[in-house]
């Protein structure tokens, strides 16, 4: 018997990468894809049985990797280690995201800017808040990531800003935060968060370009009072599709 089920499993992970490969994570079932998934997670066995059990729980994918670490423990088969492995996703994600960004990326193709901005803060759960650094020629030539809930507890201190300008040398600075599940509209906090910043870079040779938040409708820039982009809701992408 022990046999006849290894032989039903044998190779199974091979077809299963061959066909995400060759039909695209996308057209794939759920099931398959957290099958998929969760074979990085876990090198050996059969992971089926459990991708139904996340999926039972928590209906998505998105919501897989948005759960904490107590209530992926919650499943029958997920310790602490791949629970912990599971979070560190997004986080990889955001390692992608962020490695794009390297000299090349440069402000007069804002576009791609906007991009980056787009991939790193759109769906993250969490508030971060980047800087920017930007020399003369507006090529980008450092960022550095806040925890926002920190920030708005003690603040930037003037130092961790003079810091980061000293040694990047920079000329021009963006600031970026993100508004996790709601618009990117600014609140009074981030508007006086902007002044603060602009008070304390007076003092530098060092300008402050703009101030771009992230939510689920779209980047807002604060310079400009406007949108800077909007994002395409499902909605909106049916109707297209239906014209």
């Amino acid at each position: 018997m022990k046999t006849e089920n290894k032989n039903i499993h044998s190779g199974h992970r091979q077809r299963l990468t061959d066909l995400v490969t060759n039909a695209g994570i996308d057209n794939v079932s759920s099931i398959q894809s957290v099958e998929f998934f969760l074979t990085y997670i876990f090198p050996r066995g059969d992971v089926n049985p459990l991708a139904h059990r996340l999926l039972d729980k928590f209906e998505n994918f998105a919501n897989i990797v948005d759960a904490s670490v107590a209530e992926l423990c919650s499943v029958k088969g997920i310790s602490k280690q791949s629970a912990q492995k599971i979070k560190m996703f997004a986080e990889m994600i955001y390692l992608y995201s962020s490695s794009k960004l390297s000299s090349k990326t440069n402000l007069k193709n804002s576009g791609e800017f906007l991009d980056i901005l787009e991939d790193m803060l759109r769906f993250q759960t969490s508030e971060n808040l980047f800087i920017f650094a930007f020399n003369h020629n507006l090529a980008l030539i450092g960022k550095r990531r806040f925890d926002l809930n920190l920030v708005r507890e003690v603040g930037i201190s003037p130092y961790q800003l003079y810091d980061f300008v000293s040694s990047t040398k920079a000329s021009y600075l963006i600031v970026s935060h993100n508004h996790p599940g709601g618009k990117a509209l600014p609140s009074a906090d981030d508007h006086d968060a902007v002044l603060y910043i602009e008070q304390l870079l007076k003092n530098l040779d060092c300008k402050l370009i703009d101030s771009f938040i992230v939510g689920k409708d779209g980047i807002y820039s604060e310079k400009q009072s406007s949108y800077a982009r909007i994002f395409a809701t499902t909605d909106q992408i049916t109707n297209i599709a239906n014209q």
